[in-house]
């Protein structure tokens, strides 16, 4: 796997929007914010236009991925974070030119609806990328200490990087005892699930898996799990690693029925490492994720290791 260049003060940082729109002020915030951080900053022509389909789509499928493309074929851009997830980074899927980007690995971060996004570049780039907070959802919003540090932590991490929760916050909580070691994959867990039978639906084999979501019933998230599992998803898995799973609520059915009582129900059978309550995901704070490095979980010492 290619890991990328360090980001450095005085970088290009290019900004691209695969999914949802912003308004023009919280597209000036978010360069603002980027350039007092000491960066330099590229927003894609689909944010620069501010271009808007009925408030959840940021222009045509083709454009969002030719501002992607840009970026990475822009010797000036050293780092392409999204601004937001949402929806509708599906469209972007053929556009990409997967040949362009692996020829020209560069830091890509992004969460949630990105989910797409980091997976095909995992398979088809053999590029790390990286789980983290989004520039317009996360970083405007409230840059906490803990998300600010893991982030970086991350995109420099030198040859091995331990992945720890906020302090003073619960530790990871074991459902399937183990250790294993395996390339780290996946994302939120509705896009996983979604892009089954589709040309970049994730290849889990050797892989530990990660997964959290946002505000999906206990019901659907049961529903995207059975779906994973009956495509094979789960076979081949070496471990398994759940984040957030922010406001998934069962108040419809059986309130006292909770998303961590389904987990533990889920995965209590499984015959790998199981660990829950990894802080990452559309909670805050955020820890991000090197995705494509070798992860290494260990459940007697509660420790998530990534090694380059």
């Amino acid at each position: 796997m290619i890991f990328p260049e360090r980001l450095k003060q005085g970088d290009t940082i290019g900004l691209v929007a695969p999914s949802f729109p912003i308004r023009e002020e919280e597209l000036a915030d978010c360069i603002r914010l980027l350039e007092e951080m000491g960066y330099r900053v590229k927003a894609g022509r689909q944010l620069t236009t501010l271009a808007n389909f009925h408030n959840y789509l940021a222009g045509e499928g083709k454009d969002r991925a030719a501002d992607i493309n840009g970026m990475f074929a822009d010797p000036e851009v050293k780092a392409i974070f999204c601004v937001r997830g949402g929806y509708g980074s599906s469209h972007v899927m053929d556009y990409l030119d997967y040949d362009l980007i692996r020829a020209n690995p560069k830091i890509f971060l992004g969460y949630s609806d990105i989910t797409n996004l980091l997976s095909a570049f995992q398979m088809r780039c053999e590029m790390v990328t990286f789980h983290g907070p989004m520039v317009c959802s996360n970083m405007r919003k409230d840059f906490d200490p803990y998300t600010r540090e893991s982030l970086f932590a991350a995109l420099n991490m030198g040859d091995e990087l331990e992945f720890r929760n906020p302090p003073g916050e619960e530790g990871f909580e074991v459902i399937r005892p183990g250790k294993t070691e395996g390339m780290l994959s996946g994302g939120n867990l509705s896009l996983l699930s979604r892009a089954i039978g589709t040309s970049y639906q994730l290849n889990t084999e050797g892989k530990i898996l990660f997964m959290e979501d946002i505000e999906e019933p206990v019901p659907v998230l049961d529903m995207y799990l059975t779906q994973m599992r009956q495509a094979g998803m789960f076979a081949g898995v070496k471990g398994i690693l759940l984040g957030d799973f922010t406001d998934c609520t069962n108040d419809r059915y059986d309130a006292s029925y909770k998303v961590g009582d389904l987990i533990r129900d889920w995965f209590k059978d499984f015959t790998v490492p199981v660990m829950c309550h990894v802080r990452s995901g559309h909670d805050k704070p955020m820890g991000t994720l090197p995705m494509g490095t070798t992860c290494r979980m260990d459940t007697e010492s509660r420790r998530i290791l990534f090694k380059k």
